[in-house]
């Protein structure tokens, strides 16, 4: 009742009335100038025209009384409501069912014009709220909204039921085993839903094409309305639908992370299998020899197979520190996380990695150390492996006897160790591979295809950047590390430089 006096509606009937007004007025003007068939006309056109903006009823009230009207007004004898001819009777009546057929289907029309606006515009709202829904890549943050659109729908609080979140703890045991039961069997339940309509509330489910997502508690008042209704289960299917794609996103993701982690196992375990083997069997062929034929042998041969079994058991010893390292490292995202970091000496870590360097290699380096170097907030052992893995891997890969650099410079921003060779280098799109665990350049050489995963993983620790560069005869890997400000003596006596 209070709807019918709310301001849209009087300032409809003000609307209808002012045309009935109008319209009379053209028909007290056009009295002496038209007859009384023209000026019916001009009745039943107000009628019509009244009619777009008064309801029904109040249309068919407004009719009867201007016809009534009209005949005191114009119909002989004038003043009175007596009929002096029987075709004034005819148009009389004539005039009321055009009246009240034209009402009916202005009605009509304007039911028809509402529904369709409110069709586009529901039509709207669901297409804006599948395309957010569609976007989003967590479609369980807006349930909330979902609440919120079905709310304003059916004008009372909505409760939400889902996989990833709920407020049916306020809710009686009633209302939950509603909930639970809607969501199990993806099916609508309450009043006349068919099913449970002794329950005071309305329950949806959030209907996927497998199952429910969810379900929601709604007051009974929507499924009264038909359109409103609909429009809610649309936009809980929506919700059910993203509900469901993510769900399987998160299956297919779980799958492939699966599928990718047994194949890396299935590398590891490949290339620790080849990498050890070699090794192993050199180490057991030179041991057996010593034990075998220890009496064939001369002091020089006995030293050699000695050497042979330090050496392999000192390669074992290195892939082993790569893959416990890496294995520690890989991962990791805050700089600084799992290292011991102190102030050290660039010169330093080169001078311990080049007493690691056999003797019979040592020709082939090249030092190119900048003077007064800055210090370097990092962890020493972890920089030296690096250094050691650069140098390995251009013993291996670059040309035989060619000379390999050893350079240290630093500029406004970093410190930069590399490794220089001679060889031709690698494209991009190999570096990016080559940065994979169990990757080599050549599967002809040994080694684990850890090592220059390692290295990146050693500079990302350090808060800096590990990059490959090449040229026609140079190909050079740096690891750029940022520059902090250095320590003083007070500050590293008071423990503030550190």
């Amino acid at each position: 009742m209070n709807a019918l006096f709310s301001p849209r509606y009087l300032q409809r009937y003000a609307t209808g009335l002012a045309i009935w007004a109008l319209g009379w007025c053209v028909l007290l003007l056009l009295d002496t100038h038209f007859d009384l068939a023209n000026l019916s006309l001009v009745l039943v056109l107000t009628s019509a025209i009244a009619a777009l903006w008064l309801p029904v009823s109040f249309t068919l009230v407004t009719s009867v009384i201007a016809l009534m009207a009209f005949n005191w007004a114009f119909v002989p004898p004038r003043g009175t409501f007596a009929i002096d001819l029987h075709q004034h009777t005819f148009l009389l009546v004539a005039m009321l069912v055009v009246n009240v057929i034209v009402a009916r289907l202005m009605v009509s029309l304007r039911e028809q014009t509402r529904r369709a606006e409110a069709h586009a515009i529901a039509a709207d709202a669901l297409r804006s709220w599948g395309d957010k829904l569609r976007d989003s890549k967590e479609p369980t943050e807006l349930l909330s909204e979902l609440q919120q659109q079905l709310a304003y729908l059916s004008g009372f609080p909505v409760h939400v039921l889902s996989d990833a979140a709920s407020d049916i703890a306020l809710l009686n045991t009633e209302q939950r085993d509603a909930l639970i039961y809607c969501r199990d069997n993806n099916q609508a339940i309450g009043p006349d839903t068919g099913r449970y309509q002794e329950l005071a509330n309305l329950y949806l489910p959030l209907r996927g094409k497998g199952q429910a997502g969810g379900a929601v508690m709604l007051d009974a008042v929507l499924i009264k309305q038909p359109e409103l209704f609909a429009q809610a289960q649309a936009l809980c299917d929506q919700m059910g639908w993203a509900l469901e794609r993510q769900q399987m996103l998160q299956r297919e993701r779980s799958a492939r992370d699966q599928a990718q982690s047994q194949n890396l196992r299935n590398t590891f375990l490949a290339a620790i299998s080849h990498d050890y083997r070699t090794p192993l069997a050199t180490i057991m062929g030179a041991a057996s020899s010593l034990i075998e034929q220890d009496d064939r042998l001369t002091q020089p041969q006995r030293q050699q197979l000695a050497k042979t079994i330090v050496d392999e058991a000192d390669r074992l010893r290195r892939q082993t520190n790569n893959m416990l390292q890496l294995a520690r490292l890989d991962g990791i995202n805050a700089v600084g996380a799992a290292i011991q970091a102190d102030w050290e000496s660039a010169e330093e870590i080169i001078g311990s990695v080049l007493r690691r360097i056999p003797a019979e290699l040592q020709h082939r380096i090249e030092i190119n150390i900048q003077s007064d170097l800055p210090l370097i907030w990092g962890d020493a052992l972890l920089l030296a492996q690096m250094l050691e893995n650069l140098i390995d891997n251009a013993f291996k890969y670059g040309p035989a006897d060619s000379a390999i650099k050893l350079i240290a410079h630093s500029t406004q921003q970093s410190l930069v160790l590399a490794v220089e060779d001679q060889g031709k280098g690698i494209t991009t799109n190999n570096f990016e591979q080559l940065l994979e665990t169990f990757q080599r350049g050549d599967h002809r050489q040994s080694g684990a295809g850890v090592g220059l995963a390692l290295c990146r993983a050693i500079a990302n620790v350090h808060g800096g950047e590990f990059v490959h560069l090449a040229g026609m005869n140079f190909s050079r890997f740096e690891c750029r590390l940022p520059l902090r400000a250095q320590p003083t003596i007070a500050g590293i006596i008071a423990g503030v430089d550190a």
